[in-house]
């Protein structure tokens, strides 16, 4: 079930981490809609702060069991005397009904919609003295550095010897059939290990072409049925990075110089630049290749499989 949530800051990144803060997720987990980039006023005068709506995926809610209605007996009263059909006080009116807050909408709303007659109770706000109003504007504005558009650091959980070599053997039976399905020819071999959790394969063959496929999805493909194998049968996570003729490398040099051209334009255009589709191993390439790029700012937007990254302007620095 997709929810949604807005959050505000003093500019988007700050708001975005704000709202990223309170869900406890990544910023490649969400989806960011920017509702008011917000102002900078003069001299703290006419600030807005921006305003960003952030949707996110959520398990489905199990409905509470309703409760049995308890029989109510009640007394059997003696007739009285019928009143006169005219009465003079003045009838009591309906209370409105009260916005109740549902889930059940699919529209990027909190609540639904009140009906026509709905008057909102006006809560109780304590107005603050003059002094008090005048202490708050005196305090100085605190400027928070902007936040990079980077994945948190995995922490690396190390595997057992044992655990590893039956990774290559499982993982290597199970390519090498894959490849023969195929109707292609290639051998599969373990590459130096190097880091404590992953496991590292290369194929090789005289035509490599169909195992890469359209800007890697089948070499994707082979890499995530793999996995799958090593998760359900293995105790232990073992990260698995399948490669071709050194595809993996060039991909990624690729991605950074894409980046880079694109944050240019953005630059150059103060306007923002949504990126084609990517994997989330190739949506980290451009978030860490601009993290450190003066002028843009980037994020994630869309559902999976077409989810892809916006290159944006960040309007607080300038690239020099």
């Amino acid at each position: 079930m997709q929810k949604f949530l807005e959050a505000t800051g003093e500019n988007r990144d700050a708001a975005i981490e704000n709202a990223l803060r309170q869900l406890g997720l990544d910023r490649d987990d969400v989806s960011v809609e920017v509702l008011d980039n917000g102002k900078k006023g003069f001299l703290g005068i006419g600030a807005t702060p921006a305003r960003v709506r952030v949707s996110y995926e959520a398990p489905d809610e199990p409905a509470a069991p309703a409760k049995p209605e308890k029989a109510v007996h009640t007394p059997v009263e003696k007739e009285k005397p019928a009143k006169p059909q005219h009465d003079s006080r003045p009838k009591k009116q309906d209370k409105p009904a009260k916005l109740s807050i549902t889930t059940e909408d699919d529209t990027p709303r909190l609540v639904k919609a009140a009906p026509a007659d709905f008057t909102p109770d006006k809560p109780e706000v304590a107005h603050p003295s003059r002094g008090e109003r005048r202490r708050r504007d005196s305090r100085p504005h605190e400027k928070r550095p902007p936040v990079p558009a980077v994945p948190k650091e995995r922490a690396l959980k190390p595997v057992s010897e044992e655990c590893m070599k039956k990774a290559e053997t499982l993982a290597t039976e199970f390519i090498t059939g894959l490849l023969e399905k195929m109707g292609v020819v290639g051998t599969v071999s373990v590459l130096p290990q190097v880091e404590c959790d992953q496991l590292r394969l290369e194929i090789s063959g005289p035509d490599m072409g169909p195992v890469i496929g359209r800007r890697g999805d089948t070499l994707d493909a082979i890499q995530y049925l793999a996995s799958l194998v090593l998760n359900n049968a293995l105790d232990e996570h073992v990260r698995l990075s399948v490669d071709t003729e050194n595809y993996r490398e060039k991909r990624t040099e690729s991605l950074e110089r894409l980046a880079r051209k694109i944050a240019m334009k953005v630059v150059k255009s103060h306007r923002a630049m949504t990126l084609e589709p990517m994997n989330p191993y190739e949506r980290r390439i451009i978030h860490a290749t601009l993290q450190d790029f003066n002028g843009v700012t980037t994020y994630s937007t869309g559902t999976e499989p077409g989810r892809r990254v916006v290159i944006a302007p960040d309007g607080g620095r300038s690239h020099h």
